[in-house]
């Protein structure tokens, strides 16, 4: 008797770990959605005026990661944030893009077999190009370490392919942005 309850308990511990491990790999991804330069408009004073000013722009994004298990993981992402640009009443265009690097710690909080909410938090390197397009054209670099966070929600379709909705925001260059992607999942 005491031998039929010893394997009991060991499957159980087994298909928990089984369990535990199709929670746990590798996935890979991509999204598309809007970013917006939040303080890009801000810029007017009493002698320079905005005739034009855009601060959103379609952006994209490539990312990567390995969920330890359901509700801890790591992604690495790429982040195109898309272009902005401004015309002053002094006759000058001007223009940014800017795109980054980053890695983030992400928590996950199943709602379910299918629906996953999640929250990230991490780095982004952030390097931004801004050109006077007019007059006498210039270009000035700019590259930020700053935190990148998020939050979003993710609906599994089936074991290895996932649907995601995310708001991404960042800390210095203040650059936010919606997106609706997919993961798969190895």
């Amino acid at each position: 008797m005491k031998l039929d309850r010893l394997f009991v308990f060991l499957a159980l511990i087994l298909a928990s770990a089984l369990a535990q491990a199709q929670d746990s790999g590798f996935y890979l991804g991509g999204a598309l959605g809007k970013s917006k330069l939040k303080e890009w408009c801000t810029g007017e004073t009493p002698t320079i005026r905005f005739t034009g000013c855009e601060d959103s722009d379609t952006s994209w994004k490539l990312l990567g990661g390995y969920r330890f298990n359901r509700y801890v993981g790591v992604e690495a992402s790429y982040i195109d944030w898309g272009e902005v640009t401004a015309s002053v009443n002094t006759g000058a265009e001007v223009a940014a893009k800017q795109h980054s690097y980053g890695l983030a710690a992400v928590g996950t909080l199943p709602l379910g077999e299918r629906f996953e909410l999640f929250g990230k938090a991490g780095f982004l390197m952030t390097e931004q190009e801004t050109r006077r397009i007019t007059p006498s054209p210039s270009t000035v670099d700019r590259d930020e370490s700053e935190l990148h966070y998020g939050l979003g929600a993710r609906f599994l379709f089936t074991r290895n392919w996932v649907a995601r909705a995310e708001w991404e925001n960042t800390d210095k260059l203040k650059v936010e942005m919606l997106s609706v992607g997919v993961e798969y999942r190895f």
